[in-house]
């Protein structure tokens, strides 16, 4: 990014944070700019660098939230937005062949859902969503509560309560996780055909048990055939339009960055981490190897169930946690 770039990309912050008001992140801007700003206009010059445009209108998307002083839902949205810069900047700068394109918020038919980016290279198509719980109430439950259910199934909450006593219960945020799963689903069905991959991308935090627990436990995992969520004909649910879903454990950066604290393994929240960073997490969705291998490399995600991940503990799914 030249001196020229980051510039305009200043003077655009300036500019529409004027406009939009009470901003979580005007401080980063109007200062500095401090850390946490370079690090959003750097990821979002990077994907201009791939697909002009892109990045500045992404950009443009994440300076018009706010206008309410301390608006809780106004920092919930932000997250989605830094979650999605974040991801398509890791996408589009992979090593994908000349005469490949980038669209940002495709639609397969006029009035169709939008996922967030499709890839059109030479051979084929990636189609991606990207999602990110609001976990700003989940996290308080669980700093306050002594106990958490990783996935429903493995006790009641009645039991559970009865279990931890006053200590308070943190139950999964498993909800979310099905409704990611379906939208995606839902938009993902009018790209669907032999030549289009599509990959879910869930920006968690560093409970990265959570997600793992809920789509692959075996009592109850939305990725198993005995998933709690059920159709009609009180089937398990597929998601046949869907090919993969890759968890990435990243939030907390974005928290500890705009918070100006030191950030664990990274420089700033929107950097990705080096090969031996903590990893992220794969799912087979599918059966079919349709994503492509440079992708997943690119997220640095490795399979739930790969020993190495198994070795370290926040990657096992869990059943109660508690904590002490």
């Amino acid at each position: 990014m030249t001196a020229q770039e980051f510039g305009a990309f200043l003077t655009l912050a300036l500019d529409e944070l004027k406009k939009t008001g009470w901003h979580y992140f005007s401080f980063h801007f109007f200062n500095g700019p401090r850390p946490f700003a370079r690090s959003i206009i750097r990821a979002c010059g990077s994907i201009n660098d791939r697909a002009p445009g892109m990045g500045t209108a992404l950009f443009r998307e994440l300076l018009s939230i706010g206008g309410i002083d301390r608006h809780q839902p106004h920092y919930e949205q932000l997250m989605q937005k830094l979650a999605e810069i974040l991801v398509i900047e890791r996408i589009v700068t992979s090593d994908w062949p000349e005469g490949t394109t980038f669209e940002q918020e495709p639609c397969a038919f006029p009035g169709g859902p939008r996922p967030e980016l499709l890839v059109t290279f030479p051979g084929g198509r990636l189609v991606v969503e990207v999602k990110t719980p609001s976990m700003l109430n989940h996290v308080r439950q669980r700093h306050a509560n002594g106990a958490q259910l990783a996935y429903r199934g493995v006790l009641t909450p009645d039991d559970a309560r009865r279990t931890v006593g006053q200590d308070g219960l943190t139950l999964p945020r498993d909800y979310p996780v099905r409704d990611f799963l379906a939208d995606a689903d839902r938009k993902f069905a009018g790209f669907r055909d032999g030549n289009t991959a599509s990959l879910l991308v869930v920006v968690w935090d560093d409970f990265i048990y959570e997600p793992i627990s809920i789509l692959a436990n075996q009592r109850s995992g939305l990725l198993t055939p005995n998933t709690f969520e059920r159709d009609d004909n009180d089937e398990p649910r597929t998601y046949p339009n869907l090919d993969a879903v890759i968890v990435l454990r990243h939030l907390n950066y974005f928290v500890e960055g705009a918070a100006e604290r030191d950030i664990m393994d990274r420089k700033e929240a929107m950097e990705f981490g080096e090969a031996q960073a903590l990893p992220n997490v794969f799912f087979d969705v599918s059966g079919i190897d349709r994503i492509p291998a440079h992708v997943i490399e690119r997220l640095r995600a490795y399979s739930h169930d790969d020993p190495g991940l198994l070795a370290m503990a926040e990657y096992n799914i869990q059943d109660v946690v508690f904590w002490i």
